[in-house]
């Protein structure tokens, strides 16, 4: 046989189905071979960042109101040592190292192994730790405890022009429940609201969330801490404020006029109101009191409260005025009124007056041009007995008289005088 047949005879072999069935089921039994050879081969592997698992949180809760706040670490690197068949199932991510809560009876520190737990068809049987970064867990374990805190705030915007903020806010509720672990708890001091808005010019009142602080006003946010009480309603009144000027009613006598020669000065002259603007817009000004002019001379000062409406507050905070009152222009003079210029009016029917003053020193004001003028005879004193009951109709009686100044109207008397006037029974006429 020469070459060439040789040839085509080996590759009529390589090109047979059957050589290739051959060589295929050879190549598997050496692979099968060679697989449960070495299946059984121990090896290592380091598993990085397996996750730490509290298990039993919710029991330790519900029993004994306890709950997991701080943790030393929350992953371990663990190397395993396992057949290669059962390394090739083992990742970081199916690997747990399992915290059991249920052997924890009290709050504190504690300090527990860990269990590893393997994916399902790995017994812990077929894995051993050959080295762990961490062998036990640190955690704390702090009590659930529930806190009532007062509810504070402030107003750190602005009111429009010619509007004024309360200081203090109202809230509903005044206080809120807050919950969670003791130690986080304790730490807040109250719940805190803030208004910022600008230009408000009426009352606001309106549902918020609020903050927790601690005592020294430093927000605390922690999210282990459960707000039971959701929002609060706030609400701050925002009062109308308006410059009211003081006055006083003046009574014209004695020949004074308070728009014609009378100068009238008040201090302070005015206050700074404020109250709802229903009632604000309706106040002009204040009333310190009423001055009678023909009760003195030339000048007049006294002391008056300030008396604001109702439902407004003075924001001065000055409660008193001083009111002075100059006559200007006017001089006064003494008269003496004589008996026959002094009558009696209206005398109780059944009795007869009989007057006992002769001369009754007066004192009128007017110009010094009219008061020149003036003379005696102008003069006259007139008791009105009208008022006299008649259980006082007997004896010596005092009334008080009028005082006119006859065809001088510009002049007036100053002061109150009254006479002596003897009552008695009139005498009945014989028939």
């Amino acid at each position: 046989m020469n070459n060439n047949e040789s040839g085509k005879k080996n590759r009529r072999i390589t090109d047979s189905r059957g050589f290739w069935m051959v060589v295929s089921l050879a190549a598997a039994l050496l692979l099968w071979m060679y697989v449960n050879a070495t299946e059984g081969v121990e090896g290592d592997k380091t598993l990085s960042g397996v996750a730490i698992e509290f298990r039993g949180a919710e029991t330790l809760r519900e029993s004994g109101g306890l709950i997991v706040t701080e943790k030393d670490r929350t992953t371990v690197n663990l190397t395993v040592r396992a057949s290669r068949r059962v390394l090739g199932k083992l990742t970081s991510a199916n690997v747990v190292a399992v915290v059991d809560l249920n052997r924890v009876t009290t709050d504190g520190w504690n300090s527990v192994s860990y269990e590893i737990e393997y994916p399902a068809g790995v017994s812990s049987n077929d894995v051993t730790v050959v080295r762990s970064s961490a062998d036990i867990v640190n955690f704390y374990v702090d009590r659930q405890v529930r806190k009532t805190i007062p509810v504070v705030g402030e107003f750190k915007g602005s009111t429009a022009e010619g509007y004024l903020a309360e200081d203090e806010l109202q809230f509903d509720p005044l206080m809120v429940i807050i919950s969670g672990p003791k130690t986080a708890v304790a730490a807040v001091d109250h719940a805190y609201v803030a208004i910022t808005r600008s230009d408000v010019d009426k009352t606001l009142s309106y549902n918020t969330t609020y903050a927790l602080r601690d005592a020294d006003g430093n927000e605390i946010d922690d999210a282990r801490i459960m707000m039971e009480t959701q929002e609060v309603t706030v609400t701050l009144n925002v009062l109308s404020t308006k410059t009211v000027p003081l006055d006083v009613t003046v009574i014209d006598g004695a020949g004074a006029v308070r728009d014609v020669n009378t100068r009238i000065d008040i201090s302070p002259a005015s206050v700074v109101l404020s109250g709802d603007a229903s009632v604000i817009d309706g106040t002009s000004k204040i009333n310190l009191g009423t001055i009678d002019l023909s009760t003195f001379a030339t000048d007049y000062s006294a002391t008056y409260a300030i008396i604001p409406p109702n439902d407004t507050d003075n924001l001065t905070g000055v409660t008193e005025a001083t009111v002075t009152v100059t006559i200007i222009g006017l001089s006064s003079r003494n008269y003496d009124i004589l008996h026959d210029n002094i009558s009696c009016i209206n005398v109780p029917e059944g009795y007869q007056a009989e007057i006992i003053t002769q001369a009754l020193p007066v004192t009128i004001r007017a110009s010094e041009e009219t008061l020149s003028e003036v003379q005696v005879n102008n003069l006259r004193a007139v008791a009105d007995l009208s008022g006299i009951s008649e259980a006082n109709a007997s004896g010596v009686i005092t009334p008080v008289v009028r005082v006119y100044v006859d065809g001088f109207p510009d002049a007036g008397v100053i002061g109150e005088y009254r006479i002596y006037v003897t009552l008695t029974e009139a005498a009945e006429e014989e028939s």
